[in-house]
């Protein structure tokens, strides 16, 4: 809840619970993360739209202004910055792994078990009135496991609810992490950086699909490229005025050519994630994160606040808005005004509600649920001398 108190007291709202201790919110972080979720939402929201408009005998041409899909990769490179500045207190600490898991697996846990034992309820019901397949218990503990396994038997790594692909690539960078945070910054930063490039250089050999095959795509590197936004960040290098605006405009030019054309393939197609991909989306979007927190942050303007507190929900926005493309597509079954609605309406209906979703998930569910079990957690763990710690949500 936002209390009276203007810009100030909403920027104390967008920050996350059950995390460190911290000196100051980076409210441009959180607006990249809100971004970041509504690209998923909007590119996933056209596939549904798509769907329906089709299958009602219309039309629908999707959007390529954007590279929707990147939204996966800004995701994972602001993760890898946030982690190096949440665990600035932990590096080079005794107790720092145990620490960073328990943080880790509060933060992200909870709220992906209750949507994904959802998702298999209204499978179930889909099953028993003739519908998709319902998937076999490895596939299921596989899935609560963040665990890559071909679920329906199609060669595809998707868990059960598939948005979780993405979770399972940030778990796996989460237990790297756990490995090196017990070093000096320096040396964990640079341990980290050298198990990705040698992961990506296996994965050229490792047959798949297969777990290993999943964990050593070239993706893996945007965590890297975060990891080393966030360690000059916390070295204290900044760019001139001019040169970060510089860096912004070759990013931004980068990102919207999409020179390989990965992101404006046919509805509904996943892009794979190897090497275009990093450089189309990876290595243009660190550009414009550098570009964003090199230097001084300016104050959040009011117009602002709204993709700062999307930001705060962002965790939620990400995994309930399948529901709200579900809800649609139902409702175009019953219901012709809607079934011959325009697409940009339908994706605009779907956008809408997701967000509903979302903000009343995240109030209601996931930070009163994130704070009791991270005081239960944290309580009677060593403490940790403090220092100076920027954190901006994840």
């Amino acid at each position: 809840m936002i209390e009276k108190g203007g810009v100030g007291a909403i920027k104390a709202a967008v920050r996350p619970v059950g995390a460190a201790p911290v000196t100051r919110t980076l409210w441009t972080v959180q607006a990249l993360r809100g971004a970041a979720a509504l690209m998923v939402v909007i590119g996933h929201g056209q596939s549904a739209a798509a769907g329906i408009v089709t299958a009602a005998g219309g039309y629908f041409a999707r959007s390529t202004l954007l590279p929707w899909g990147a939204g996966v990769d800004l995701f994972f490179i602001l993760s890898g910055f946030i982690m190096v500045h949440a665990s600035a207190r932990l590096f080079g600490q005794r107790n720092a792994r145990a620490e960073f898991l328990r943080r880790r697996l509060v933060r992200i846990v909870p709220l992906y078990w209750l949507v994904t034992t959802l998702f298999l309820a209204l499978l179930a019901a889909a099953t028993m009135k003739g519908g998709d397949p319902f998937p076999d218990a490895g596939a299921i503990l596989a899935s609560y496991a963040f665990f890559p396994a071909d679920t329906y038997g199609d060669g595809r790594l998707f868990p059960v609810f598939d948005l979780g692909w993405t979770l399972n690539y940030e778990m796996f960078f989460y237990a790297l992490f756990a490995l090196v945070v017990v070093l000096p910054r320096r040396a964990a930063m640079a341990t980290i950086g050298g198990l990705l490039l040698a992961l990506v250089g296996i994965g050229t050999i490792v047959p798949g699909p297969s777990a290993l095959w999943f964990w050593t795509r070239p993706i893996i590197l945007d965590f890297g490229l975060g990891l080393a936004v966030g360690a000059l960040m916390g070295r204290g290098v900044t760019l001139p005025p001019i040169g970060r605006i510089l860096l912004a405009a070759v990013g931004a030019a980068m990102l919207l050519a999409d020179p390989f054309h990965i992101f404006d393939g046919a509805a509904g197609v996943t892009v794979a994630n190897d090497w275009p991909r990093v450089l189309c989306a990876g290595f243009p979007i660190a550009m414009l994160l550098a570009a964003a927190v090199l230097g001084p942050e300016p104050g959040m303007p009011r117009a602002m606040l709204p993709a700062a507190l999307v930001g705060d929900a962002s965790y939620s926005l990400y995994l309930v808005h399948p529901f709200a493309l579900i809800l649609t597509e139902k409702l175009a079954q019953k219901l012709v005004f809607v079934r011959m609605a325009q697409g940009w309406q339908l994706v605009g209906f779907m956008v809408v509600v997701a967000l509903v979703l979302a903000f009343a998930v995240h109030r209601w569910i996931e930070r009163p649920m994130t704070a009791h079990l991270a005081r239960r957690v944290v309580r009677g763990s060593p403490s940790l001398p403090r220092r100076v710690a920027v954190h901006s949500g994840e």
